[in-house]
């Protein structure tokens, strides 16, 4: 089954067009990689497909349902998770605590139950707190579960933003730049990561990501975005090894 399906993609901001006639699919359990130039279009893609950007032409199917007009929580509720480039937690609240954000969508009583704290109110609580302690638990956050997410290291604040975005159980991640800022060691930890979320949560995952020894590490197949357009896509080893694409990140 497809889980994402994108046919000829395209948005313009005024007279720029930023994306054009983007095509991809991809399917269950499948691990792929954007990769490209700054300025290329990767984050763009990843913005239309959560919903953040219209498109101006194209079609955009999660799990087989368009997401034409859908918000940025349906989405969400379709199957789709992000992470973004620069990491966005709730600073001021505690690692659980900004897992069980992501919970609440798969959780629901209303005012009048969580105000008498009935019987559904606390069977609730318990378990959204098992489901956030369990996902504690695979990315070894169990040692911070009460630490606030700004006094985390910065390896650990990626990890808790995917978990947060595991949360919401999609069925595709789209993981941007994960590995900015991090160092060798933690890049490496971080490949460890994802691989364990593909392959313990049965999640597809999209990734954007500029350091070519952990795209050649993890992704099965590439896209390489130039200018808004696809340059070329493949198996990874054969992409990354195109003289198109090397003149496309060094030049002549």
């Amino acid at each position: 089954m497809k889980v994402l399906e994108v046919q000829n993609l395209g948005v313009n901001f005024g007279g720029l067009r930023a994306v054009d006639n983007f095509s991809l699919s991809i399917s269950e359990n499948e691990l792929v990689g954007i990769i490209g130039p700054n300025g290329a279009g990767k984050t763009t893609v990843f913005n239309l497909l959560t919903g953040v950007y219209k498109a101006s032409d194209g079609e955009i199917k999660v799990n087989g349902k368009s997401i034409k007009n859908k918000s940025c929580h349906q989405i969400i509720n379709m199957g789709l998770a992000r992470t973004f480039q620069n990491i966005r937690l709730f600073n001021d609240m505690s690692v659980i605590d900004n897992i069980k954000v992501g919970l609440y969508h798969r959780y629901r009583y209303n005012l009048m139950t969580g105000i008498l704290k009935t019987s559904k109110y606390f069977k609730q609580e318990e378990a959204i707190n098992e489901a956030a302690v369990n996902l504690m638990d695979v990315f070894g956050l169990m040692p911070y579960r009460d630490y606030l997410a700004a006094n985390l290291p910065y390896g650990k604040q990626r990890e808790l933003e995917i978990a947060r975005a595991l949360a919401t159980k999609p069925s595709l991640l789209l993981l941007d730049e994960p590995a900015a800022g991090m160092n060798p060691q933690e890049t490496i930890d971080l490949m460890n990561t994802i691989r364990k979320v593909k392959d313990e949560f049965a999640t597809a995952i999209l990734l954007i990501e500029h350091d070519m020894h952990l795209v050649k590490g993890i992704c099965q197949r590439v896209v390489v975005l130039n200018y808004g357009q696809v340059l070329t896509a493949g198996p990874t080893d054969q992409v990354l090894t195109d003289s198109a694409v090397i003149k496309a990140y060094l030049g002549e």
